[in-house]
């Protein structure tokens, strides 16, 4: 209960400009991950439609991640340099997302696939770092649970996807289904045009030059950024794993449907409008290592579950306990990686800790896939485990903000 009335107090403590900005850019955000989360839905179709292996679909995902690691830092830096364009970089980062959709249904071939993941990938390195740094320097105070509001537009914009898409595949053919996201992008793209400027006016130009290269150089020399860099990565493969060959799982092995699979990938999805608002307050309340350490634990035990759960509620349960920790994980995580940037390097910040983190995730879903095709599917599944058990030895060292 104390929690839910901190974010209903939120408005009358920070004041309706601040308020406004958090709504248009979780608004934001959950067009974003409807695009982000389309490729989800659409992997069952792209490896039957393109006779692709597990290897090659693992290989799409780690171009995914590679593209993103490509531009992580560049893009935090052209955020924290140029504060006044991250309106028309956000508008700029929808209509890449169109543009991989359209690519992906209108041209053949593997290497066109390879090529429209890596749009997907602009357009969401283009999106985060402008609207998180945004978003921090709004709320200095407040920053775990702004960024939890922040991640709840995430999983709106996940579970719309999961959803709908599926009943749209059940309906259309998939081809023709990516064709029209071009449209909804640039839709969503004018939208946000729209109040941009007025959104992104309240920006506070740095009073001294930003020395992005040099920032750099500290911030990547500090401890806390660099176990926030493994951790992430953790989570991340961890979730690339699970969103390639979940689906392939439940749709090949369970012979779901494409109504059924969207259904049984939504709790993963719902579990964060749960998981956000509530470990994003505690984060701020109780420590972030509080809520860290034990949340990577648990989440490397749910997947070893996830190896034995029968189809049914327990794989449902293990599939929203999976959701929930991932997004517990990712926004603390970030939150962390805010608190140790200067106000002038917040999109820095965040564009460096991502980068290490795709660097490092970009061969998970190929490993997943070379392991699926050897052992079987659910193999995939084992090393990210191991390697969220050990991201929460790492933490438990840490000195963070209101932990110790």
């Amino acid at each position: 209960m104390k929690t839910l009335e901190r974010i209903r107090a939120l408005p009358a403590q920070v004041g309706r400009e601040r308020v406004s900005f958090l709504g248009f850019i979780t608004l934001a955000h959950v067009a974003i991950h409807w695009f982000m989360q389309l490729l989800t839905m659409l992997n069952p179709h792209l490896k039957a439609g393109m006779g692709l292996n597990d290897v090659q679909l693992g290989g799409l995902a780690s171009m995914r991640m590679f593209g993103q690691a490509a531009l992580d830092v560049p893009s935090g830096i052209l955020a924290d340099r140029w504060v006044r364009l991250r309106g028309l970089i956000v508008t700029s980062s929808l209509v890449c997302m169109g543009l991989c959709y359209w690519v992906l249904g209108a041209l053949t071939g593997y290497w066109w696939a390879m090529f429209a993941v890596a749009l997907l990938a602009a357009g969401t390195t283009l999106f985060h770092p402008a609207s998180v740094a945004s978003l921090s320097n709004r709320f200095p105070e407040s920053r775990g649970t702004a960024v939890a509001v922040y991640g709840m537009g995430a999983t709106l914009g996940n579970t719309v996807s999961y959803l709908v898409a599926g009943f749209l595949l059940a309906s259309f053919s998939w081809r023709g289904f990516s064709e029209s996201q071009l449209l909804v992008a640039l839709a969503a793209a004018g939208l946000v045009a729209m109040y941009a400027t007025r959104m992104f006016g309240g920006d506070e130009v740095p009073a001294r030059k930003p020395r992005p290269f040099q920032e750099l150089k500290v911030l990547a020399r500090s401890p806390v950024i660099l176990v926030m860099v493994l951790v992430r990565s953790f989570n991340q493969m961890a979730r690339q794993v699970t969103i390639t060959f979940l689906p392939i799982y439940l749709f090949e092995q369970l012979a779901l449907s494409n109504i059924e699979l969207g259904i049984y990938l939504t709790p993963m999805a719902v579990s964060g409008l749960v998981a956000q608002p509530v470990m994003g307050v505690l984060s701020d309340r109780l420590g972030r290592k509080a809520v860290l350490a034990p949340s990577l634990a648990a989440l490397g035990l749910a997947y070893f579950l996830l190896q034995w759960a029968p189809p049914g509620p327990a794989l449902a349960a293990v599939v929203f306990a999976i959701g929930f920790l991932f997004y517990t994980v990712a926004n603390v995580t970030t939150t962390v990686a805010l608190d140790v940037a200067e106000k002038e390097s917040q999109a820095s910040s965040f564009g460096l800790v991502s980068l290490g983190t795709h660097i490092l995730v970009v061969p998970a879903p190929t490993l997943a896939g070379f392991l699926s095709e050897r052992f079987g599917i659910m193999a995939a599944f084992f090393f990210p485990g191991v390697c969220l058990l050990a991201g929460a030895c790492m933490v438990f060292p840490l000195r963070l903000r209101g932990s110790d």
